[in-house]
C-alpha cells in the first residue's frame, strides 16, 4: 500500500539537496504554473506584434481602410467561393473622386486629404456591416459586396448618391463621387475581369456627369 501511495504522489512533486545535504521536497506543480504563466504571455506579446504587422501590411495609412493588397486577396478568396456557389454572386463597385485636381490646387493638398477621410467614413457607414470598403490608391475606391446580385448594388448606388446630395449640402467642399458596378457572372475567368468591367463603368459614369453639367 505505502508503495502505491509513492506512485500517486511522486508525479506532484520533484526532489533535491538541501543545503544540508539532506533531500528537500519542492512542489512541481506551482512551478509548473508559473512558467506556463510566462509562456502565455509570451505568447500573448507575440500574437499582438502580428496582428500589428498584419494591420500595416493591410491598411491604407491615410484613411485606415483595407488597401489594394488586402483587395486582391479578398478578390481572390470571393471569386472562388462564386464559383462554388453560383447562386450566390458578389458585385464589386469601383468609386472615384470627381474632383481631386481642382480640390488639391483649389484648397491644398492637406485639404485633399481630409476630403478623402470623410469619403472612407461616409463609404463605410453605409455599407452593411459584412461588405468591404477598400482605398485603391489615390481617389480610387472599391466596395466588395458579398452575396450581391446587380439589381442590389444598384439600389445602394442610388442610395449612396442621394446620401452624397445631402452631405454636400452642409459641406465646405462638395464631393462628386462617380461609381461603375460589375457583378461575377460564370464567364468571369478571373477577378481581374470584373475590376475591368467595373472600372469601365466608373469611367463611364464620369463621362456622363461631366455631359450632364
Amino acid at each position: 500500500m505505502k508503495s502505491v501511495a509513492l506512485l500517486h504522489t511522486a508525479p506532484s512533486s520533484s526532489f533535491g539537496l538541501d543545503a544540508s545535504g539532506q533531500e528537500a521536497h519542492r512542489p512541481a506543480s506551482k512551478i509548473n504554473v508559473a512558467a506556463l504563466l510566462r509562456e502565455n504571455a509570451e505568447l500573448r506579446q507575440t500574437l499582438a506584434s502580428m496582428q500589428a504587422l498584419h494591420e500595416l501590411a493591410y491598411r491604407d495609412a491615410l484613411t485606415g481602410l483595407w488597401n489594394r493588397r488586402y483587395f486582391e486577396e479578398r478578390m481572390t478568396e470571393e471569386l472562388a467561393r462564386a464559383r462554388r456557389d453560383p447562386g450566390s454572386p458578389f458585385t464589386l463597385v469601383v468609386v472615384d473622386l470627381n474632383n481631386m485636381k481642382q480640390i488639391n490646387d483649389r484648397h491644398g493638398h492637406e485639404a485633399g486629404d481630409r476630403v478623402l477621410k470623410w469619403i472612407a467614413r461616409f463609404l463605410s457607414e453605409h455599407l452593411r456591416a459584412y461588405d468591404i470598403t477598400f482605398r485603391l490608391g489615390g481617389d480610387e475606391f472599391a466596395l466588395l459586396l458579398p452575396s450581391t446580385r446587380a439589381e442590389d448594388a444598384a439600389h445602394l448606388i442610388a442610395r449612396l448618391r442621394r446620401e452624397l446630395a445631402v452631405a454636400n449640402t452642409c459641406r465646405d467642399i462638395p464631393v462628386g463621387l462617380s461609381f461603375g458596378a460589375a457583378t461575377y457572372v460564370e464567364d468571369d475567368a478571373t477577378d481581374m475581369a470584373i475590376f475591368v468591367r467595373a472600372d469601365e463603368a466608373m469611367y463611364e459614369d464620369k463621362r456622363r456627369q461631366r455631359s450632364a453639367a
